[in-house]
């Protein structure tokens, strides 16, 4: 299986060359309604995104829907995108929001 990737608007910059595909692992935050944040990985965040808003992605997006897209940024594996993923759901509130506030490339 070949993965193509176009990068959607509003996310950072980054790629991984693999032979000749090109894949990038994601960490993506939305905010939820009720003041909630949900963080999760994709290699599409948008579409990941509009599948939240669908009511088909995570149980926890189905019962806080999401209401916007805060930030996306690029890592060069999936295991690395896992990583950041457990990282953010540790940090306090105040520190997931200004990680969703930073420029691009931090």
């Amino acid at each position: 299986m070949i993965l193509i990737y176009v990068r959607p608007f509003g996310c950072e910059d980054g790629a991984v060359k693999r032979g000749e595909r090109e894949v990038i692992w994601w960490v993506y935050m939305i905010a939820c309604r009720g003041g909630k944040i949900y963080t999760g990985t994709a290699i599409d965040p948008k579409a990941r995104y509009e599948a939240h808003r669908a009511g088909k992605g995570a149980a926890f997006t189905r019962a806080n829907p999401p209401v916007a897209l805060l930030r996306c940024a690029p890592f060069g594996s999936r295991s690395e995108a896992c990583r950041a993923e457990a990282a953010l759901k540790r940090m306090p509130r105040g520190r997931k929001l200004s990680w969703a506030g930073e420029p691009a490339g931090t």
